[in-house]
């Protein structure tokens, strides 16, 4: 299987013995591989763009909290307690 973009981000498959991971590389160069493995480098692809996706959403929610709790339209335990909740949702780690 060939490397897919997801939102201008690659994400390839990697074959790990006879399982496969996903391997995303950032703007900046950066390698990340899963530490799972997945039975098809369809679903390594798939779970890769899921991974994506709550870095995105995650990178999103920080910035626009950080900016209101900067303004004053929300207090610092307010903050915390909505990015607890947000990782718990998305199981993000």
């Amino acid at each position: 299987m060939d490397s897919q973009n997801y939102y201008g981000i690659p994400i390839n498959p990697a074959l790990v013995s006879d399982r496969w991971k996903w391997q995303v590389t950032l703007p900046i160069g950066t390698i990340i591989t899963s530490s799972q493995v997945f039975a098809t480098a369809e679903l390594a692809i798939e779970h890769g763009r899921q991974w994506i996706s709550a870095e995105m959403t995650f990178s999103s929610l920080n910035s626009c909290l950080s900016e209101l709790c900067g303004q004053g339209a929300l207090q610092r335990q307010e903050y915390c307690n909505l990015m607890a909740s947000f990782l718990q949702i998305a199981h993000h780690a």
